[in-house]
């Protein structure tokens, strides 16, 4: 059996969900709402050696877990990795307290829903409309049943860093070489030379909260479109801010994650020491950099997707929970652009034919 822990209203005994538009509890029948007590605790930075440690262990199996609902005694069946669990029976919502615990590392903060379904559907309903090429046929499909909330697992990841850089700084000047045209004639041109110098230098880098995903679901080209998140709003971590939306514990290949950190931030590094050292131009860059006092947060951030079948094909789009910026592939339509192509032809036929008859 799962540890689960079930929160039903006090009024009623109903189910609570957390409402996105109230930033409290809500009880799904008798409507009484239910605040959320925010934690005074800190949100603190962690050393990278947690996040390091639990990179290097090997990817287990998810077990399957048990849960039996208090309300109608029927037994669920789910991962231990699903920090949210609803009776398929009944629909009680009941928060799986292990879910987060089956990996090494458990979220500390989270950024709460604030856009509702309604208004993520707006949001979808208006972008889905724009675009000539688009497929407007789709704006009337009714997608609300396949919309579905989650609490996506994040990691931001801090560094300093302190890089030594050498190599040749090159300035231009020119020179007047003399030559012959093509009929003979002594000629004067001026050609452009370097003149190369050694450079060296050290620079100092602060990183701070670059966000990564946790989840190979939502991977990290994909959520990146959604960005950004507003992590001044970042709250501890409170599991009654899931009730009545999906929730995995993180997934993802956290060695990747880091590598990916440093292939970022070198390349902004590299940016800064080119800046430092080309003039008019450089060669023989070298940078030796080392990284010290790196800190990560895990948190988990609110985000509406949707995967749907339209006329066959499938498609997938995001909305940013907080902020409500959407991304994703749009339907094209086949009429729109078999007509723009028929209608390019035309003309193109057109034009043949005005030509010939000139």
């Amino acid at each position: 059996m799962a540890n689960i822990v079930e929160y039903p209203c006090p009024n009623c005994n109903s189910e609570l969900n957390f409402d996105s538009e109230l930033q409290s509890l809500k009880c799904l029948h008798c409507k009484t709402i239910v605040p959320i007590t925010v934690s005074n605790k800190v949100i603190s930075e962690q050393q990278i050696n947690a996040f390091l440690d639990a990179s290097k262990l090997p990817a287990t199996e998810l077990k399957e877990v048990t849960f039996r609902c208090s309300k109608c005694g029927k037994d669920n069946i789910s991962t231990e990795n699903i920090a949210f669990f609803e009776c398929q029976y009944c629909k009680n919502n009941i928060i799986n307290t292990d879910g987060y615990r089956s990996k090494p590392i458990t979220p500390g903060s989270v950024i709460p829903f604030e856009i509702s379904k309604e208004e993520a559907l707006g949001i979808f309903q208006e972008w889905i409309g724009k675009g000539f090429w688009n497929d407007s046929a789709l704006k009337r499909q009714a997608l609300n049943d396949r919309m579905e909330g989650c609490y996506v697992p994040f990691w931001t990841l801090d560094s300093h860093t302190e890089s030594a850089w050498s190599g040749e700084a090159g300035t231009y000047y020119y020179v007047e070489v003399e030559y012959k045209d093509y009929n003979g004639k002594q000629k004067v041109k001026k050609e452009k030379r370097i003149r190369w110098h050694y450079k060296s230098g050290s620079t100092q880098q602060f990183f701070n909260d670059m966000l990564l995903s946790g989840s190979k679901e939502f991977d990290q080209a994909t959520v990146e479109t959604i960005y950004p998140f507003d992590m001044n709003k970042l709250k501890p971590f409170n599991p009654e801010y899931l009730l009545g939306w999906s929730a995995k514990a993180y997934d993802g290949d956290l060695a990747q994650a880091y590598n990916f950190f440093h292939q970022h931030i070198d390349a902004k590094i590299r940016d800064v020491c080119i800046n430092l050292l080309k003039e008019d131009t450089y060669r023989g860059l070298s940078i030796q950099t080392t990284y010290f006092n790196e800190t990560y947060k895990h948190m988990v951030l609110p985000i509406w997707y949707c995967h749907y079948l339209f006329k066959g094909k499938s498609y997938f789009y995001m909305i940013n929970g907080q902020t409500g910026k959407i991304d994703g592939k749009k339907p094209l339509s086949s009429i729109k652009i078999i007509f723009t192509i028929m209608i390019i032809l035309a003309m193109i036929a057109g034009l043949i034919i005005i030509g010939r008859q000139k």
